[in-house]
């Protein structure tokens, strides 16, 4: 009976196969546009030109692991030293830095809203496409869109590392700073 509790799971583990997230398109004879994941639903005079799609995944977000993330997912910063001098008399500017990486912040949230905003105009762009010429303009304003977009997220990884390294700083001087209080009689 032991051997049965340890064997049957085992068999299950076996025999599970990985979960395929493909799934196919056809049009059946009355021009009705059908979705399955079964390969064998689809009629067998259309499973030559039928197309498989995956199911779109969207990316991990970048690791964040010391920066701070605001309610409105943007990354923060670590504001709990500001404008310090350590001991041997360096002054730390963390305010300008802070002020710096607000300002980008802003500057990359605004940037965003207008992306927005063309890619919902070329959206309405999309639906007014009659001939060859219209298609040509929209399609190329859709390249023009993607590699600002592209430069968009290039802008935001490097915003979010300079926010992780601002926050590995700040973090460094508080334990300095704990560390002499401590030493401190």
């Amino acid at each position: 009976m032991y051997l049965l509790k340890i064997i049957i799971p085992l068999v299950f583990l076996v025999f599970t196969g990985a979960a395929s997230a493909e799934f196919y398109k056809y049009v059946d004879e009355k021009g009705n546009v059908h979705f399955t994941d079964d390969f064998n639903q689809v009629p067998a005079d259309q499973r030559k030109q039928v197309r498989g799609y995956e199911e779109y995944r969207q990316p991990a977000p970048a690791k964040t692991s010391q920066a701070k993330i605001d309610p409105a997912g943007e990354p923060g910063v670590d504001k709990t030293a500001s404008s310090k001098t350590r001991d041997d008399g360096e002054s730390l500017d963390f305010d300008k830095q802070l002020k710096a990486l607000d300002q980008r912040k802003a500057e990359l949230a605004g940037e965003y809203e207008a992306l927005l905003k063309e890619n919902a105009h070329l959206n309405e762009m999309k639906k007014t496409v009659k001939n060859r010429a219209a298609a040509d303009q929209y399609n190329e304003s859709v390249r023009k869109l993607n590699a600002k977009l592209q430069e968009h997220d290039r802008k935001r990884k490097e915003f979010f590392t300079d926010v992780e390294n601002y926050n590995a700083r700040v973090g460094q001087e508080n334990k300095a700073r704990q560390k002499s209080k401590s030493t401190t009689p």
